[in-house]
Parts: C-alpha cells; structure tokens; sequence
C-alpha cells in the first residue's frame, strides 16, 4: 500500500520544478499580550500567478519545525486555522497570535484546508513538527492557494520563547498551469523582516518596512495644502487609518494630500464609545512622513474609537478599530 503522502503526490501529479521558490518570515508585533515573540511564514512565489497546493514531508526530505524554547498554544485554537474564529479572536485578543499552520487563511473564514499524516499533538503542547509520511494542503483550484497581493502566500504563524527554524518542502502550479515542486526550503525567525510597502511615493508607504509585500497603494501626487485647508474642496480632502482593525501597538494616519504645517503642531485624540478622550498627540510638522502620512504608537485596549485630527481650521474625524 502506498504511503499517504505517495498517494497525494501521484493524485496531483507533480514532476516539475519552481525556479526560485523561497520562504519569508514577517515579525509580528504582539505587544505583549503573549509571551514571546510572534512571525509568521509565507512562501514567496516566482510570480503572482503561480500558486502553492501543499507542505509536506515524507521519506525522502522530512518536514521539520522546531523552537530552541516552546511555541505558545491559545486554549480557545487549535493546530490549524480551520479552528480560529474571528469572532472570538476579538473576544480574546491573545488568541490572535496562537501558533498555527495554514494556506492563505488566517482564520476560518472560507478556510478548506485539509491534513493528512502529521501527528500535530507535540506541537499543539508547544513543541514542534515533524513528519516524513504526511502533509497540509488545499485542492488546486481553491482560491486560498494564490496570493492575495504580491506573490507571497501565508504558510504558518509562530508565537514562541525561541528561535524558531524549520525545513519544508512545497508544490503547486505556475503561470501555465505546470506543476512544480520545491523540496528542503528553510527559515529560521533570526532572518525576520518588517512587512509593508517600500516604496516611497505611494500612499502607504512605511519607512519601517524592509520586506515589500505588493500592498503598495499608488500616490496622490504632489500637491501641498496647508492643515488649515483640509477641510475644504467639497469633502475632497480625507484621513486615512491603516491597518484598520489595528492588530498591533502602531497604526498609520495617511492624509489624502501632503501637509504643510506653519507655525502650528497638528492635534491627533482619540476618543472611546462615550466620548472620552483615551489619547491624544501632538504632532509637529518634522514628524510627518513623506508630506502626508504620521506614524501612532498606541496603548489603547480593543474596542471601536474614533479618531480625530484638527489644527487652527480642520476637524477631520475616522473610525479605528483595534483588535489586540
């Protein structure tokens, strides 16, 4: 009788090979609501038309994640994200950053991923994985096997007290539909790069960010308006938050055209459901980033807020939601 992963591999037929398959540990900013340190693992595909269909292991190069201290298990999660309800992640901030594996799917949202032959009881006790009969896998047709923005696909999540590393091998199809293959690809956490858009003239661009992950939003121009005009141009004029809902203890606040500050610092505050002010921030015209964005650092618990900025003749409002 064949193997389980045997029989998975000759079901899809694979026989090819991708030509620069590679895979990118992203830092995640857990604000200590965990112990630990969190990352999560995507493959980074050759192009955005190619697509990943499995992570397996079998006897020929073993699948391997291992931790120098323990990864962190939430009770409410499970190994996979088949089990992690949004609903409940909003609940019980600290199960955003359980440890997990998947394909594309952060939580069960629309989430068909399927295991074979991986015994995951080790590491759901805060251990490792390892297998060299088994895998985790979508069908190829599902929409979660393709990226989403970039060439990048989301493979695992790691919240650990160590230096995690581990060895997989991946497959999937090209641009043409070709089956390919990649065997013993690599991470280690020490490699973890700042995830966001690099590019320096696009609206979300983060100075921060050393990994370019295709999120780049194209630039307003280069018009500058003055704070006290934000106001005006029939609405024209906006504020922006990003990410919203907030994740982690940093947010962006994007003005929809380059600011200019004379004389005057620009006045962010953040006010919860009754009312009360729970933040405020002065901000001078030094700290504005590329003419139009503002980075916030925040302490704020989870819930729905709304966030203002004002100067001498603007009062611009948005909702932020923080999910920490």
């Amino acid at each position: 009788m064949k193997s389980a992963i045997t029989s998975l591999l000759t079901f899809a037929a694979f026989s090819t090979f991708a030509s620069n398959p590679q895979l990118v540990v992203e830092a995640v900013d857990n604000g200590g609501v965990v112990e630990g340190q969190t990352f999560r693992i995507h493959i980074e595909l050759p192009s955005a038309a190619h697509s990943v269909h499995a992570i397996f292991g079998d006897s020929e190069d073993a699948l391997n994640i291992q931790t120098t201290g323990s990864f962190f298990q939430h009770d409410f999660g499970n190994f996979s994200t088949v089990d992690i309800n949004p609903v409940i992640v909003n609940a019980e901030p600290s199960l955003a950053f359980d440890s997990w594996v998947t394909l594309g799917a952060e939580n069960a949202s629309s989430n068909n991923l399927w295991t074979i032959g991986i015994d995951f009881d080790g590491f759901e006790n805060g251990s490792g994985i390892q297998a060299d009969n088994g895998a985790w896998f979508l069908i190829p047709t599902d929409a979660r096997t393709k990226p989403e923005s970039g060439s990048t696909v989301l493979l695992m999540q790691l919240t650990t007290t160590g230096i995690a590393t581990g060895t997989m091998n991946v497959q999937g199809w090209d641009a043409e539909g070709l089956p390919w293959q990649a065997r013993t690809l690599t991470f280690s956490t020490t490699e973890a790069q700042v995830f966001g858009c690099t590019d320096p003239t696009a609206e979300n661009y983060n100075s921060q960010a050393t990994y370019d992950n295709g999120s780049c939003i194209e630039g307003a121009g280069n018009e500058v308006v003055s704070v006290g005009e934000l106001g005006n141009a029939n609405g024209e004029q906006s504020i922006l938050v990003f990410p919203n809902p907030v994740w982690e203890g940093q947010f962006n606040l994007q003005f929809s055209s380059s600011v200019e500050l004379v004389n005057e610092n620009l006045i962010v505050e953040v006010f919860d459901g009754a009312g009360k002010r729970v933040m405020a921030e002065e901000i001078t015209a030094g700290a504005i980033i590329g003419g139009n964005r503002i980075i916030i650092d925040h302490n704020l618990a989870s819930g729905t807020y709304t966030l203002s900025a004002r100067a001498s003749k603007v009062n611009l409002a948005t909702q932020i939601v923080i999910a920490r």
